[in-house]
């Protein structure tokens, strides 16, 4: 099943950046250990970062809290608190608990708040912030017969040394929606650097080894690779614990709790998953079975044989929110639009 993709024009038009330089920007992150602040009355801790960041994360061992909440000091003060859920994505490799990242643009402090039981655990986290470096993307492009353009990883400038984690193969029977949560708040011409910095906290912070998505799709529909040959090959990622094998990731950069995603993200996302689909010769609008791999939060035991659309939710498998109610409300025009995606490539 070959197919023939027409794609929003925002992935024609996306980008006016240049060519992928020969060397990737330099992305960094420094940690800082929340127990060195002090705890003010409302249990909060405050930390100043030496270096200027534009993503954060909590990181942490042992039990998640029940309740994160952050907020970060940008050029015009303090942002809104925002509430960030553990990340329960992991590749199946035991690996450093953390939260949902959270894209901040230009800041340089932070203030945390986090509880378990009422009780206050922010003692227990340590702050990842992350420069991604501001570095643009080049051009999407289709790399494959019937893709649709994507902006590769030298493009979005990957730092290949980064990536520790060999590719895995595995066989591709469905496509898992989700989002990144965060914030909705960036500007397209920095989704290049949000992608280079959910690389780095996935792959460095929280020791993955790599991204864990295969795609993301920014809220203008363009599309970025993930997971290191997980376009060209059926690769395991790191996207759903306990169903990463069988399954391609793809999520939305935002948080579609409260916001629909755009027209061009969700053909975006239609776009990606008809054409990997189709590479499987697996129908949009099909259904499959998925066998529970071991995972802490997930709906079913390890072992189970669980029914499935071939493009589902993350919150079909797991106790999350993602890919927030509005966006999950979308799975239905999704499934649709790459069905249609997928007819018009037929003989």
């Amino acid at each position: 099943m070959r197919l023939r993709l027409s794609v929003p024009i925002a992935l024609l038009l996306a980008s006016t950046a240049l060519p992928a330089a020969a060397e990737p920007p330099e992305t960094t992150s420094t940690r800082i250990a929340l127990r060195d602040a002090p705890l003010t009355r409302d249990a909060t801790r405050e930390v100043h970062a030496d270096r200027a960041f534009d993503l954060v994360g909590l990181a942490w061992r042992g039990p998640a809290p029940e309740r994160i909440e952050v907020r970060t000091r940008t050029g015009s003060g303090w942002t809104p608190w925002t509430a960030l859920e553990p990340i329960d994505s992991a590749p199946e490799r035991g690996t450093q608990q953390g939260s949902e990242p959270l894209w901040t643009g230009r800041s340089d402090s932070a203030q945390v708040r986090a509880s378990r039981g009422d009780v206050d655990v922010t003692g227990d986290l340590e702050l990842v912030a992350i420069d991604p470096g501001t570095a643009p993307a080049a051009a999407p492009r289709s790399s494959a017969p019937g893709q649709p353009p994507v902006v590769g990883r030298a493009e979005w400038g990957a730092d290949e040394s980064q990536m520790t984690w060999p590719p895995e193969r595995t066989e591709t029977k469905a496509v898992t929606v989700h989002h990144t949560a965060g914030t909705n708040d960036y500007a397209c011409r920095e989704s290049a650097a949000l992608v280079r910095a959910i690389y780095r906290y996935h792959a460095v912070e929280l020791k993955w080894g790599d991204i864990g998505y295969h795609a993301l799709v920014d809220k203008c529909g363009t599309i970025f690779e993930g997971r290191a040959g997980g376009l060209r090959d059926d690769i395991v990622g790191g996207h759903a614990r306990g169903f990463n094998q069988g399954t391609f990731g793809v999520s939305m950069m935002g948080n579609y709790d409260g916001v629909v995603p755009s027209r061009d993200t969700v053909e975006s996302v239609a776009a990606i998953s008809a054409w990997k689909l189709g590479t499987a010769e697996v129908a949009a609008d099909g259904r499959t079975e998925l066998i529970a791999g071991p995972a802490n939060n997930s709906h079913f035991p390890a072992g189970a044989a669980v029914p499935l659309p071939t493009i589902f939710g993350h919150r079909d498998v797991s106790k999350t929110a993602c890919p927030g109610q509005r966006g999950y409300e979308q799975l239905d025009q999704i499934r649709a639009r790459a069905t249609a995606l997928q007819r018009d490539d037929r003989p």
